[in-house]
Formats: structure tokens, C-alpha cells, sequence
């Protein structure tokens, strides 16, 4: 399968919502609002926000997977982090290489930004991501906390 990535455009939205729809279906009990696609696309579409996204797309130019990213101010260095917040693949495009594209991607209009670092977060038990975090990154053993201060 050839990936090729690229920014979205208008006409990615269905496909975009389709995606996230199988996203969150995939983290039931992530605390969050499930529905926040539609709000995420204008995000990504709009200049206002720090949101990113791009997507990966087969031989025929159809959506197979995005990734979502900020990058921001870091205070333990003078370039800004990327924070990786979500990266998904569609079932039938798994295996093919392009959650690696993706995350190459990021890394290299980090690289062109400046940034210290890029990091990301996944289940514990998201073993199939893991096998290629473990390729691409170096695994940390931070915990996560989450102090929730209002509905999502």
C-alpha cells in the first residue's frame, strides 16, 4: 500500500468523522466527550487554534488514518514540545506503515520547528501501538494524573 501524508482539506471531512467515530469507539472508558469530532475538524480547519492534524492516505488519495498534535512552550528547554494526542489507523490500513509515516512526519516539521521533543501517551494494553512506539521512541515510566476540572 503506498502512504502518502498530507494536510487535510475540506472534502476529508466525512471521511475525518468517520475515523474519529472508530477512534473513540475503540476507548469507551476514556473520560471525555466522545463527540467532539465535529469540533476537532473546524479546529484543525480553522487558523485560531494550536491544533494540527494530518492524515494518511492510500494510492487513491482516501483518508486511511490522521494524527493530531500541538506543539508549545517547554520549560525545561528553549525549543517547544509537541504533544502527540491522537494518532489512529483505519482497521484495514493497520500493518501498512502508516502510523509510522505519520509520526516521521511530525518529526520532521518538528526538526524544521525547532522542537525539543515530541511525546505521546497510549493504554498499557495497546500492544499492537507499542510494538512501534518501542521502534520509533524511547518508552518512558511516567504516570499519568488527570485532575478533571469540568464536564468534557
Amino acid at each position: 500500500m503506498t502512504v502518502m501524508v498530507r494536510e487535510p482539506r475540506a472534502e476529508d471531512r466525512d471521511a475525518f468523522l468517520a475515523m474519529w467515530e472508530d477512534f473513540v469507539a475503540l476507548a469507551p472508558s476514556e473520560p471525555g466527550n466522545h463527540a467532539m469530532g465535529p469540533l476537532n475538524w473546524e479546529r484543525i480547519m480553522g487558523t485560531e487554534h494550536a491544533l494540527q492534524c494530518l492524515l494518511a492516505a492510500d494510492a487513491d488519495d482516501r483518508p486511511r488514518a490522521f494524527v493530531l498534535f500541538l506543539a508549545f512552550p517547554f520549560t525545561w528547554s528553549r525549543g517547544d514540545v509537541c504533544y502527540l494526542q491522537d494518532i489512529y489507523v483505519c482497521p484495514e490500513a493497520r500493518g501498512r506503515g502508516m502510523a509510522q509515516a505519520l509520526i516521521a512526519r511530525v518529526a520532521e516539521i518538528g526538526r524544521a520547528r525547532g522542537w525539543f521533543k515530541i511525546f505521546w501517551m497510549t493504554q498499557s494494553d495497546n500492544f499492537a501501538a507499542q510494538r512501534l512506539y518501542d521502534k520509533v521512541a524511547e518508552r518512558k515510566d511516567y504516570i499519568r494524573y488527570d485532575l478533571n476540572l469540568r464536564a468534557p
